[in-house]
């Protein structure tokens, strides 16, 4: 009889998509599946708890394996910065799995941040800066302590995110409006964006709406590209956040040699206008790092977490 081959299940859980990785104990990748978003703050805990477990199953029936071959489920989840919130997901996963008959053992939720400094450095020390529709940066130093700057949502922080520049672009929008700002192409495309013809539709959706603020943020990338100087001016300002992030990690820690940063999520991974913005301004700003692409994806980060535990 062959011996059953054993996984783990690395998760990378976004505000807009969510990545599974169903892993091989000796590392190898045997499958993948994406779903939507699992932030938990966004859909809450029992939807988001939903779409994991379908996401899981998916993995497994890819793979071909059983319920008793995961040894462990790694997640890391959007806006599960909280103790409890990670608690609660985890119990309703659990409940949720007992009941489906796919009982799934040794869940551990940390936040998508801490999975991708796992993945960025494979273990090392180093500094991941990640923005998506949010933002943050956390740094693990040479004694393996991790710092954070960020983090801290919409309403109170995601400087130099998605929804940060979309929000910004948006103000620059109303300041045209009410003759306190100067033209911009960016009320073409916001109307256009948003599928309404005057501002006061615009204003309606934003307030009342199901408007994603986020998802404006690539069209002011192709407004700064067409040289619109305040869309420009947004981007501007949002690396400089960003740059900043870094500095304040590097001033708590004062490394003695060059540091590696990686630049991860949705606004900084594809090739765009600001992505390359930010990169030059940590590069130009703070000669004592080195910015460099993650070693693995941020899923497989989950993953290494989940393998550790078999070295």
């Amino acid at each position: 009889m062959l011996e059953q081959r054993l996984y783990v299940i690395g998760i990378d859980g976004g505000g807009t998509k969510t990545n599974a990785l169903l892993v091989g104990l000796d590392g190898t990748v045997a499958t993948e599946a994406t779903a939507g978003s699992t932030q938990i703050q966004t859909i809450g805990v029992k939807e988001s708890a939903n779409v994991l477990f379908d996401l899981i199953f998916t993995c497994c029936q890819q793979g071909a394996c059983s319920a008793d071959a995961i040894q462990s489920v790694i997640l890391g989840v959007a806006g599960a910065g909280r103790a409890t919130d990670r608690n609660d997901l985890m119990s309703t996963l659990q409940t949720l799995s007992s009941k489906k008959k796919f009982p799934l053992k040794n869940i551990i939720v940390e936040t998508d941040a801490r999975i991708a400094l796992e993945a960025a450095f494979a273990g090392g020390p180093g500094i991941i800066v990640i923005a998506g529709t949010g933002s943050i940066a956390l740094y693990r130093n040479e004694d393996g302590k991790i710092l954070r700057t960020g983090g801290w949502g919409k309403i109170l922080g995601d400087e130099g995110s998605g929804f940060s520049i979309g929000r910004d672009a948006l103000n620059a929008v109303m300041r045209q409006h009410d003759n306190r700002g100067v033209n911009t192409e960016l009320t073409k495309k916001a109307l256009s964006h948003f599928q309404v013809s005057t501002i006061d539709d615009l204003i309606q959706k934003i307030y009342h709406g199901s408007a994603d603020i986020a998802s404006f943020a690539p069209r002011v990338c192709e407004a700064a590209a067409a040289f619109d100087h305040i869309a420009h001016s947004v981007l501007v300002k949002n690396a400089s956040e960003l740059m900043e992030h870094v500095r304040v990690l590097i001033m708590q820690s004062r490394p003695k040699k060059k540091l590696p940063v990686a630049l991860m999520g949705g606004m900084l991974e594809s090739d765009t206008a600001y992505s390359k913005m930010v990169r030059e301004k940590i590069i130009n700003s703070l000669p004592n790092v080195v910015v460099q692409k993650p070693k693995f994806p941020a899923a497989f980060g989950a993953a290494i977490i989940g393998l550790n535990a078999f070295k």
